[in-house]
């Protein structure tokens, strides 16, 4: 009787099997019934966690990062594509960057006169084109050879410099000419047209007389929708520099 009831007690101990030690040792094992899918649908489900899924059903319900990242690049390309077509007239950055070179801030060139002058007084002229239609005249400096570099100028006749608004005519020699005398294209003097300038000098000896060298000319803008103008290429014309 000892020995049913202590079989009995580590049966319940056990959790559900109830096993008793023969007297000759051999083992008896008896399952209690167990619904657990009672007990799951009772007990346990109530306290799941509605904010996870199997991975079955994530598999099926989301995307993965590799899938994400490729749909996003796809409607990415997609919408390049469709706003090229719409902007088809139109030049990208890198393809006017490349296309184009960018207007220059300061526009430099050089200058030259010379003439075997027959005698005193002979005239010597030469032009200066900009390449480009400011938007309105400059005001003009020359800067002798010896100096000084006036307010509005700056550099050398090696690398002359402008302030905006100013015309810098820089020389480099000169012999046998009186001052240099700036004026626009209507002849009026110390002043210049919005796309370039004439220099006019006379001569103080017979024979080989001449001046030459550099200017800088810097506008406050350009004119709207004014067209480059092209440098003349006739007796000293001028370049403008890059």
């Amino acid at each position: 009787m000892r020995r049913l009831i202590v079989a009995v007690v580590v049966g319940v101990m056990v959790g559900g099997g109830l096993m008793a030690v023969t007297p000759a040792g051999a083992e008896v094992s008896q399952s209690l019934a167990t619904s657990w899918k009672k007990i799951w649908k009772k007990e346990l489900r109530p306290l799941a966690d509605k904010r996870y899924y199997t991975k079955k059903k994530s598999d099926s319900t989301f995307a993965t990062k590799a899938e994400s990242a490729a749909a996003a690049a796809a409607a990415q390309s997609a919408a390049n594509s469709a706003t090229d077509s719409k902007l088809g007239s139109y030049y990208k950055k890198t393809e006017s960057d490349a296309r184009y070179a960018p207007t220059p801030t300061v526009i430099r060139g050089s200058w030259s006169m010379m003439d075997n002058a027959p005698a005193i007084g002979t005239y010597l002229s030469t032009d200066l084109n900009w390449g480009y239609t400011f938007t309105g005249p400059l005001t003009v400096h020359f800067v002798p050879a010896a100096g000084p570099v006036p307010a509005g100028c700056s550099g050398s006749v090696a690398a002359p410099g402008a302030d905006a608004g100013n015309l810098c005519v820089f020389a480099f020699g000169t012999s046998g000419v009186s001052a240099i005398d700036i004026r626009n294209v209507s002849n009026l003097a110390g002043t210049t047209a919005p796309f370039g300038a004439n220099l006019f000098a006379t001569s103080t000896v017979a024979g080989n007389v001449y001046a030459y060298g550099s200017w800088a000319a810097r506008g406050t803008g350009l004119a709207a929708g004014a067209p480059r103008v092209t440098p003349s290429q006739g007796s000293g014309s001028t370049v403008p520099g890059q």
